[in-house]
């Protein structure tokens, strides 16, 4: 269950760069289910105790753990106590809403926490690092901004979002040492490659036109996306895909075909397969 949802959008297209909601999930086990998010993902536990499960590795949980996950980092709650309802507050957002020359002052070297871990990182944040409250506090202090929706909250919450990520950095042995920087001309030739992407989402997207829209070779191409975002073009875009299929069937009553040709699906068997890879159900099973 989702609710409360909040979203800052980029005005070109009017995609979500970040998104904030709460998830409740009723008490007892939950089959371990792969989905998979081209976003990085922030969350804090404000009640509720459980496992979540990440990959191969379990985590309990209790009221006030934090956890950080990068793209396509597959997690799990797999098991929710009755001792008391869970309510987990979700930040998404994408590698670009802080790396994007558009932005200014964020830069890619903030995410290191997602890109250059070390053999020390945990996804549940150590809970005795006084980081970890101040991180928690962040998070609800992004939460107060959507809340409350003053002047500029929007560039406030990227500003707390950056602290948070500075916070990630400092506070914790989780990041390797080296440094991470990249020209801003390669910044705008991606960003224009990914806009290419979510406006041709129905339409076959080839390696070449992406590349050429970044003015990169192939190979380079697919090296600095994965780079810059966590996963691969040919998993963003799927998933993406996906996302707008979704939509679709939330929006309206569409036959299988159908839904598959408008997401750049040729048939419904190539579809229902990433579907199912994405998301962890059928769109049958999605739409009941």
């Amino acid at each position: 269950m989702i609710f409360n949802q909040s979203i800052i959008s980029e005005g070109q297209n009017n995609k979500f760069l970040l998104k904030l909601f709460h998830s409740t999930v009723a008490p007892g086990q939950r089959i371990y289910r792969e989905h998979h998010h081209t976003e990085f993902e922030i969350s804090v536990f404000k009640s509720g105790k459980g496992i979540y499960t990440v990959g191969k590795k379990q985590y309990d949980f209790q009221k006030g753990d934090v956890f950080m996950f990068s793209s396509d980092e597959v997690h799990c709650i797999t098991k929710i106590s009755a001792d008391e309802p869970m309510d987990l507050m979700n930040i998404h957002f994408e590698p670009r809403f802080i790396w994007s020359a558009g932005n200014g002052m964020f830069d890619v070297k903030y995410l290191k926490i997602f890109f250059d871990r070390n053999e020390n990182f945990e996804n549940r944040l150590d809970r005795d690092n006084s980081a970890t409250n101040t991180i928690r506090d962040i998070l609800f202090n992004i939460e107060n901004e959507f809340l409350k929706k003053q002047p500029e909250f929007e560039l406030m919450v990227k500003v707390e979002i950056l602290r948070l990520l500075v916070v990630a950095i400092r506070g914790y042995d989780y990041v390797n040492a080296h440094s991470f920087s990249v020209r801003l001309q390669s910044l705008n030739s991606l960003e224009k490659a990914m806009n290419y992407i979510d406006k041709n989402l129905s339409d076959d997207i080839t390696l070449n036109s992406l590349a050429k829209n970044a003015n990169m070779s192939k190979t380079y191409f697919c090296t600095f996306f994965k780079r810059l975002n966590g996963i691969s073009p040919w998993d963003y875009i799927t998933i993406k895909r996906i996302e707008k299929a979704i939509d679709l069937l939330k929006a309206a009553d569409i036959t299988m075909l159908e839904l598959a040709l408008k997401c750049g699906f040729n048939n419904t068997s190539n579809f229902n397969r990433a579907f199912k890879k994405v998301t962890g159900k059928t769109p049958r099973d999605f739409k009941l």
